[in-house]
């Protein structure tokens, strides 16, 4: 029988910490599902993939706390699938500290997910308790502490400019820009974009190289120049219902 010591040394002492991967498998499939969830609450919009991701979370858990190695894989599997096909989604939302509802929550998301991919690939390797298991629980932790003070720092020095005299008015709210079309007249332009919703928007019109980022519950303000023509604007993380044309005489 091992000692205490070799047990330590070997990184699978139960005794010491009594947290195996199974365990991290189990509260990360978990917390990735409700994080989902409480996402579309916050944003006020269903997302039938995320949704379907929230539910096979669910199973997984289900699965994998009943034993065997099923839900351990499909956790794997969940996870790695979460990440890869939501990535051009997670590095906007990233950028934009001050954006706190889509920062925290895409950051938790991230946090989370990964926790479990590596929860569920090291518990299909081994059940045993030990340092590293715990170690990985405490940097899961410690992760998404950073995440909120960042969000804070962020929201809390991002100062919302005011529109002023001859600006292009814009509003965003949900999901749907105020106007389909809006005119200004050629050289320089300024827009003024107020979005009330608390998901990250953007204007951007890419013909002009123009890429405004608002976060959720603030304005921005770009100025730009731009000849005669027609322009379409669009929200990046949105697209298909955020659109427009920028008419430019």
């Amino acid at each position: 029988m091992k000692t205490q010591e070799s047990q330590r040394a070997s990184g699978t002492a139960g005794p010491v910490t009594g947290i195996d991967w199974r365990f991290l498998t189990v509260w990360t499939g978990m917390g990735t599902a409700v994080a989902i969830l409480v996402f579309s609450a916050l944003i006020g919009a269903i997302i039938p993939p995320l949704v379907a991701f929230a539910l096979l979370y669910g199973v997984a858990v289900w699965l994998t706390r009943r034993g065997g190695r099923s839900g351990t894989i499909m956790s794997a599997v969940l996870s790695f699938l979460f990440i890869g096909l939501n990535a051009p989604f997670i590095v906007p939302s990233l950028s934009v500290p001050a954006s706190t509802v889509d920062f925290v929550m895409t950051g938790l998301l991230v946090v989370l997910a990964l926790s479990n991919l590596v929860s569920a690939i090291a518990a299909l390797r081994s059940s045993s308790t030990g340092v590293r298991a715990a170690l990985m629980g405490r940097a899961t932790v410690a992760l998404l502490l950073l995440v909120a003070v960042i969000a804070v720092i962020g929201r809390v020095t991002y100062d919302s400019p005011p529109a002023q005299t001859g600006d292009v008015q814009l509003t965003a709210q949900d999901f749907e820009f105020s106007a389909s079309t809006i005119e200004s007249e050629g050289g320089e332009v300024s827009v003024f974009v107020d979005n009330k919703d608390s998901a990250l928007h953007t204007f951007t019109v890419e013909e002009l190289d123009v890429d405004l980022q608002v976060p959720g519950g603030s304005t921005a303000r770009i100025t730009f120049d731009a000849p005669a023509g027609s322009y379409e604007f669009i929200c990046v993380p949105h697209e298909s219902e955020m659109h427009g044309t920028l008419e430019v005489e």
